[in-house]
This record gives structure tokens, sequence and C-alpha cells, in this order.
């Protein structure tokens, strides 16, 4: 990796001049991922001085990034999946470990989820009621980033985090209805039912 020149990135961030532009994002990211040497999405951010937050940002507001993107992973899927045809006819002495091919494996765990059994990224906007978190999860699982055991895993902690929603909302409504109650007791006039608006009958 070429040194880091962390001015210009500051610069770079600070002017705002990482702003998305399609022709120009949407070739690199093609071109980032095809090639055998970097081949992922931190490479791309690195060389379009973007985080993994603006990244997913321009995912979601940009269809044809997206598709592009969508592209370029399946680019990426390919040549990892020709490197690997070459452990096919490679034969070891018993007892010895092919360090090619686990750290291939390696690879295809953390980028393309493969008998992976390890973290999991989540594209949520953390500020989404639960019940939109749902389209989200399966937007992501759509793209293949999920076992379905962590899918269903997922799926119920959101359906926690909706019951939990769900109790607030009902107790904020129940100490409003409670708060309304009390000021038409307070407003009432006698007997009358009506409330009292602030106007009174002068003697």
């Amino acid at each position: 990796m070429p040194k880091v020149d962390g001015k210009a990135i500051y610069e770079s961030i600070k002017t705002n001049s990482t702003k998305y532009k399609e022709e120009k994002h949407c070739a690199m990211i093609l071109n980032v991922m095809s090639d055998t040497k970097k081949g992922t999405m931190s490479a791309f951010c690195i060389e379009a001085f973007i985080t993994d937050r603006t990244f997913y940002n321009w995912l979601e507001e940009n269809e044809i990034f997206l598709d592009c993107y969508g592209m370029a992973r399946m680019f990426a899927r390919e040549n990892w999946e020709r490197q690997g045809r070459k452990f096919k006819t490679k034969t070891l002495a018993r007892g010895e470990t092919n360090y090619e091919f686990e750290y291939w494996k390696m690879i295809g765990w953390s980028r393309f989820g493969v008998g992976k059994n390890s973290k999991i990224r989540l594209k949520l906007k953390h500020d989404s009621p639960p019940n939109e978190h749902y389209a989200q999860l399966i937007k992501q699982a759509s793209d293949g980033d999920f076992t379905a055991g962590e899918l269903k895993q997922l799926m119920e902690a959101v359906n926690v985090g909706l019951n939990t929603h769900q109790v607030f909302e009902l107790q904020k409504e129940i100490d409003q209805l409670k708060s309304d109650l009390a000021i038409m007791n307070e407003n009432a006039n006698g007997n009358n039912t009506f409330t009292d608006k602030g106007f009174t009958k002068k003697d």
C-alpha cells in the first residue's frame, strides 16, 4: 500500500470535494474491484477518499452506482473463483498445510460470505424505526451478505426492538390521554361537562 498523504485526504474531506459523481465513481468501482490486486470495497473507498458510511449512502441514493457495485462484486467473485481453481490438482505430502488454500478460503469468507463464520456488517440507518429495519435487512440479505441462520437471528432481534418500540409508543399515547383527562377535569364547571375555554360569566 502506498504511503498515505494525510494532509491531502484531510483537505479533500474538508472542502467536500469527494461528492458523488456518477460517471467517475461508477467506472472507478468497476475498475477497482475487477483488479486482482485490489478487488475490495475498502480499496475503492481509499481511492475515492470516502468512508464506508458514505459508500453505503451512495448505494442507497444512487441506483446506477448500486448496479455497478453489484456487477463489480461479480468480477471480484469470479477472480477469486479462478484463483481457487489452481488448487484442484495440487497435491501435498501427508500432514502438510496448504497456506495458499487457507488464505484463499479466508478471502472467500471475508469478501463473499462463502462458508463464513465471522462478524457481519449491517447496512442499517441507526435512526430508522424498527419496521424500516426489516426492509433494510431484507435488502442486504438479497445482496448475499447473510447466511440463513444470521438472517433469522437478525430478524428476531428486530422483532424485540419492534415490540419495545410499540410498547413505548402505546405508553406515550396513554400518558397523553391521562394528561388530557386531567386538564378536562380541572376545567370542568360544576356538573357541566363542557370545558372552560377561558371565558367566565361576570356577576
